[in-house]
């Protein structure tokens, strides 16, 4: 007779069982609805923006499409997790599926979990007994998906090392959204359709962060100028992070003398880890220290090094010259930016945030010396190699503005620059970001007792601040030289940083300075002519001269400029020589020598044109930005000497001259006295255009010559000239 079967298998049933000889039925056991988030936040502030960007990844959400993932991103400490669980528990009525949760790395990056032991735990939570789970990752992702392919779910999945983690879990139901935490942007989640949104979290304002600190933020401020000062310094080292302000305010809650230790504490290095460890929170080092035990020992080199930068913010370039260039600098940028420990900035320029950057210093000042004999500490090994890199690049900026003599061995001779920039404008526009930076490496460098190093950067980094006028950062570095010089006990490096100064305070001609600029080059002729070096002697004295003219005194300017030529004797500097024929020109015209003036300029112009390199005298090497200005005194000089037209061919042949982007101001001074031209002869539309053009152009690099030409255009009326005459107002 046939079997009869009295069994029942092939799932999981509850309730009532009917048999009827071969009819066989049973009611399987539903599905459960798992609700595995962690705990919504108490606390939380800010974030709209993020917010308001899941919001619209929400709204967007296709019903036909595949789950939805989100990459939430940002350095350890930022919030990741409480901002998804904050906008998971806004949205969660809307999944009827359910919500999933895991940490996929509880240990560390460096043990990320495997997603296996993830879906067995979420099979687990769908009500599918252990027995009867499938085995191995394929099978077990297939069930997972048919678990969970009836109603749109929710997942966050905490701390993700590696795409492979992810593929895996997605949820099967169409409209389902997958939030991932991550350091890093998880690249390889973009191979496949479709790939992943990305929401990055930046840095707290410190509103946020006051409003995070609670009572304590209110009292503080309001409660006494001691006790408001001392928040506003904990919030500021607490660096936007929510996690280092937490710690703090556990700190702080204990009154307003513990509030002043705190900030006493944060804001120094040797304290600042020791005051974000407290009890029940977990310690900001901590979470840096998970994040620099994933590093390779490349990148973690590269990080501690960066902790010698006296800044948070640099060139990709320097990161990879820390790293070794060639592929091992790249690779250390790289792996920097995946861990999050930097963070892209502007083009081809990275930062770091201020904790991080002050762990980094830490770990840099930990770093066990090498313990053979005489080798640097890791400490200035970095900080020499980040001068070095600023250095080489300012060194090579400087050769291209000017061929003018220099002590620094950058630049004697045989040795040269690097060819690290194409021409004098790609240069300075390379430059311009590190401004800033490049006077914090010059306090680096004297801070430190590189006296040699802190004068070779003034004197490299002469031409970067004289073309772009930032005259504030300009004198700082200098006065730093000086005072460094003073130490090196060498008469011509001191008397070169006395010549360097006073040029920065010629230049920038606001109150004091022509006296402050005098001093200094009265220093460098005495300490010059002590020493028996003509070259500054005469520099200082072509110095004394410019002052002489600027204050009106053209005869002694004159006197002034022989001195200088018959200091030079038969020293062979061509440059210097065209300079000081330059400058005569100048006098004589103010002098109102016309037919002098305009021999004088025009020879100077010649003489700039014919230059040479000062290392290989076969190559030619015309100065067109000294042509240009020597062609722009001319046409000052033919305007004095009422002859408008000369002067407008010779400012135009000298815009033509100017080098792009290279000397807005001297430019601005030929557009200015263009217009002055214009007026003259009776073209009043014409000056107003040229006018406005220079006021522009000054306003925008901040001279205090935009006052001059606004009164030239408040002056001019409808019809008639600027009051004062034509050429009243053209002394560039």
């Amino acid at each position: 007779m046939d079997f009869i079967g009295n069994d029942i298998s092939g799932g999981t049933f509850s309730g009532p069982v009917i048999q009827a000889q071969h009819v066989h039925w049973g009611q399987a056991a539903p599905v459960r609805t798992p609700r595995m988030l962690l705990p919504e936040p108490e606390e939380f502030v800010d974030r709209a923006a993020p917010r308001a960007k899941l919001d619209d990844l929400l709204a967007g959400r296709d019903g036909r499409r595949a789950p939805r993932i989100v990459v939430i991103t940002g350095i350890p400490g930022i919030g990741k997790t409480a901002v998804a669980l904050r906008w998971l528990y806004d949205v969660r009525d809307a999944f009827p599926g359910g919500q999933f949760y895991a940490d996929m790395s509880p240990q560390g990056p460096r043990s990320p979990i495997d997603p296996v032991s993830v879906l067995e735990t979420f099979v687990g939570q769908l009500g599918t007994p252990r027995e009867e789970r499938p085995a191995g990752l394929a099978e077990l992702s297939a069930y997972f998906r048919s678990l969970t392919a009836d109603e749109p779910s929710l997942m966050l999945l905490d701390n993700v090392v590696v795409p492979a983690q992810v593929r895996p879990l997605l949820p099967g139901a169409p409209g389902s959204v997958v939030v991932v935490t991550s350091r890093n942007r998880l690249t390889g989640l973009s191979v496949s359709q479709p790939g992943p949104d990305y929401v990055t979290l930046d840095a707290l304002d410190d509103d946020a962060c006051a409003q995070l600190f609670g009572p304590v933020a209110e009292d503080g401020p309001d409660g006494g100028h001691d006790g408001g000062q001392a928040l506003r310094e904990v919030i500021r080292a607490c660096a936007g992070l929510p996690l280092a302000v937490r710690i703090a305010r556990v700190r702080a809650a204990e009154g307003a003398e513990a509030l002043r230790e705190l900030a006493d504490e944060l804001t120094d290095p040797q304290t600042v880890w020791e005051a974000l460890s407290v009890a029940d929170e977990i310690p900001y080092p901590k979470v840096l220290d998970v994040a620099y035990s994933a590093l390779d020992e490349g990148a973690a080199a590269v990080l501690r090094m960066l902790g010698g930068h006296p800044t948070g913010e640099f060139a990709g370039d320097l990161v990879k010259r820390l790293g070794g260039d060639g592929r091992a600098g790249a690779k250390a940028l790289r792996t920097l930016v995946h861990e999050r420990l930097l963070e892209p900035s502007t083009a081809g320029r990275y930062r770091m945030n201020g904790l991080v950057h002050a762990y980094a210093r830490r770990l840099l000042d930990e770093t066990p010396p090498d313990t053979a004999a005489g080798a640097p500490t890791p400490s200035d090994t970095a900080t020499d190699a980040i001068i070095d890199w600023y250095l080489e690049r300012a060194a090579a900026a400087e050769s291209l503005v000017s061929d003018r003599w220099r002590f620094g061995s950058r630049f004697t001779h045989p040795a040269r620059p690097a060819a690290v920039f194409e021409n004098e404008a790609a240069a300075l526009d390379a430059l311009e970001p590190d401004g800033e930076n490049a006077a914090a490496v010059v306090a680096l460098a004297a801070r430190t007792g590189r006296s040699a190093l802190t004068c070779e950067l003034a004197e490299a980094l002469r031409g970067f601040f004289f073309r772009r006028k930032y005259h504030t950062r300009w004198i700082g570095v200098c006065e730093q030289a000086l005072e460094a010089a003073g130490r090196l006990r060498d008469d011509l490096v001191l008397a070169r940083m006395h010549y360097e100064t006073a040029f920065a305070l010629y230049d920038r001609a606001g109150d004091g300075d022509n006296d402050a600029a005098r001093h200094h080059y009265e220093r460098a002729r005495a300490l010059a002519a002590g020493i028996g070096h003509a070259r500054t002697a005469s520099s200082a004295l072509e110095g004394l001269g410019q002052l002489a003219l600027r204050e009106g005194r053209p005869h002694d300017a004159i006197a002034l400029f022989r001195e200088a030529a018959t200091a030079l004797g038969d020293i062979e500097h061509p440059r210097g020589r065209a300079l000081l024929e330059y400058h005569r020109g100048r006098a004589h015209s103010a002098a109102h020598d016309h037919a002098e003036a305009a021999r004088l300029l025009l020879n100077a112009r010649r003489l700039f044109a014919s230059l040479t390199d000062r290392h290989d005298p076969a190559v030619a090497r015309p100065d067109r930005y000294n042509e240009a200005r020597a062609l722009t005194r001319y046409a000052e000089a033919r305007l004095r000497a009422d002859r408008p037209d000369e002067a407008l061919a010779g400012l135009d042949e000298a815009m033509a001259l100017f080098p792009p982007r290279v000397a807005p101001k001297e430019r601005a001074d030929a557009v200015l006295l263009r217009g002055d031209v214009l007026a003259a002869s009776g073209d009043h539309e014409g000056a107003h255009r040229e006018w406005r053009a220079a006021l522009e152009t000054y306003t925008g690099i901040g001279s205090v010559k935009a006052a001059a030409v606004r009164s030239r255009l408040a002056a001019q009326g409808a019809d008639g000239p600027p009051a004062g005459g034509p050429a009243a107002g053209s002394g560039l």
